[in-house]
């Protein structure tokens, strides 16, 4: 009997041992812990290059079976003032001011183009006939944020004369002879050469791609959201739909300038994301670029 008593009391496990065990298997979590934040990472790489990528090829299919650009686009501008409902980044916001939901405002700068100007027929002949702005009221700063349908069926529209577009904004790089700093802007955010793009002659303009968008339901299931590195600048946090930026014409008098109108034409595909992420707009390439940096220090 007291032998099996003995094999009884052994079987179990000592304190000690349950401790050392715990030890050893915090210490294993705690190796795995940069593993699994960088999985995340990646995992985000991945799905803002995917949703770049799709929505590209979705708006170059939709462009070329019906010959324009989608309506319904959000025009990133207030489309009331703040009512003090909403709080936080909006407070205080300015009807015809740049969305105070996007991550980082100040790439934008507000236009409008008036009736009969010659950015409004190219938006026209482009085949964006409605717009709809964005309602600084709404907590959430990427859904449900539509207000308003601006008709832009015709260049003497008079709702050109109110409505606000956001244009590309110079974000603070260097200029010189052959570049402006808005050129340089595009050229970092869609790629290809500065000179390519020409501010003289174009306006640049961004319009979010939203859920009331008829790219959606027609070569795409819903409309995309971007994911920030920065949890805080969450799609519920700041407006996380993608957007598309438009070539604009707007002078056809300027030497280099075509004197014909020209209908908007859609560039391509970026987001709006905080500072701390990138100083530009950032589309595919950037996308791509950072993805592979995020791995490399991982």
């Amino acid at each position: 009997m007291k032998h099996y008593n003995n094999m009884a009391r052994q079987a179990g496990m000592t304190l000690i041992e349950l401790t050392v065990v715990l030890l050893i298997l915090i210490g294993l979590a705690g190796l795995l812990v940069p593993y699994v934040g960088s999985f995340t990472q990646t995992t985000h790489d991945s799905t803002n290059s995917n949703n770049v990528t799709q929505l590209n090829n979705a708006m170059g299919r939709y462009v070329n079976e019906k010959n324009r650009i989608p309506p319904h686009v959000d025009t990133l501008t207030n489309g009331l003032a703040d009512a003090g409902s909403a709080g936080g980044t909006c407070t205080g916001a300015v009807q015809w001011d740049i969305y105070c939901g996007l991550a980082n405002p100040a790439l934008f700068t507000p236009t409008v183009y008036g009736a009969n100007s010659i950015a409004a027929q190219s938006l026209v002949k482009s085949g964006i006939n409605m717009a709809v702005g964005n309602d600084p009221n709404i907590a959430n700063r990427t859904f449900g944020t539509s207000t308003g349908m601006y008709m832009l069926d015709g260049p003497a529209s008079t709702d050109f004369d109110t409505t606000a577009f956001a244009s590309v904004a110079d974000a603070g790089l260097a200029t010189d002879m052959m570049s402006s700093g808005v050129e340089k802007h595009l050229a970092k955010a869609l790629g290809r050469d500065p000179m390519v793009y020409n501010d003289t002659c174009y306006d640049y303009i961004g319009v979010g791609i939203g859920d009331n968008n008829e790219l959606i339901q027609s070569t795409m299931a819903a409309a995309p959201v971007f994911f920030p590195q920065d949890a805080e600048y969450g799609p519920a946090k700041a407006y996380g739909h993608f957007i598309a930026i438009l070539q604009v014409h707007k002078d056809n008098t300027s030497a280099g300038c075509s004197a014909v109108i020209e209908p908007a034409k859609f560039l391509g595909v970026v987001a709006n994301v905080p500072t701390s992420e990138s100083a530009t707009l950032v589309g595919a390439n950037t996308l791509l670029a950072k993805g592979w940096e995020n791995r490399a220090a991982n």
